[in-house]
């Protein structure tokens, strides 16, 4: 009887282990999705998972062309990697990953004609936003980086937003920006 019952106990505690890992990526997922939805690019790439993030980001550098080799790889602990024009690749936060969105969505609304379309545009981009960074506030173990893969403009490369699942070995591009001139 006892063995029993610890058999039934191990196995709802495993079950329950799985349903937690699932509702955790399917709300990774709907999260990533509400972003998509107001970026002007997004990308998805896998490298080898790893609990250092630096590694993950020049795996995925190299795969997308970034770098050339891991000596091209140029990394900095502070917020200076965000700066226009850089190849600088660094570590964020929830709080800067969202100020970030945030700001581009600030930025298209002043240069908008900023008429009553464009303000509801506005502030419909901005609660996806707020109702995305809950969502991934509430998910352990997600990183967020910065790296010079966003938009070209003018022969400018911009920093985008990395959002970075090292269990999965998954990283999310959200670039906010439009290439152009």
């Amino acid at each position: 009887m006892k063995a029993l019952i610890f058999t039934m106990t191990m196995l709802l505690s495993i079950n329950s282990f799985a349903k937690d890992a699932t509702y955790t990526s399917r709300k990774l997922q709907y999260a990533l999705e509400i972003l998509t939805s107001i970026t002007e690019e997004s990308k998805v790439t896998k490298v080898q998972p790893n609990k250092d993030i630096k590694a993950m980001m020049i795996e995925y550098g190299i795969k997308e062309g970034a770098l050339e080799s891991a000596e091209d790889f140029n990394w900095v602990d502070d917020n200076s990697a965000w700066e226009g024009d850089s190849t600088k690749w660094g570590r964020d936060t929830l709080e800067g990953a969202k100020s970030y969105v945030i700001a581009v969505l600030e930025q298209r609304l002043e240069y908008s004609d900023n008429n009553s379309a464009d303000k509801v545009t506005f502030a419909d981009n901005y609660m996806k936003a707020q109702h995305a960074f809950s969502l991934l506030n509430e998910i352990k173990g997600i990183q967020y980086g910065v790296g010079p893969v966003g938009a070209v403009q003018c022969g400018g490369q911009y920093a985008a937003l990395l959002i970075i699942d090292p269990i999965t070995g998954t990283i999310y591009t959200i670039i906010m920006e439009a290439s152009g001139c």
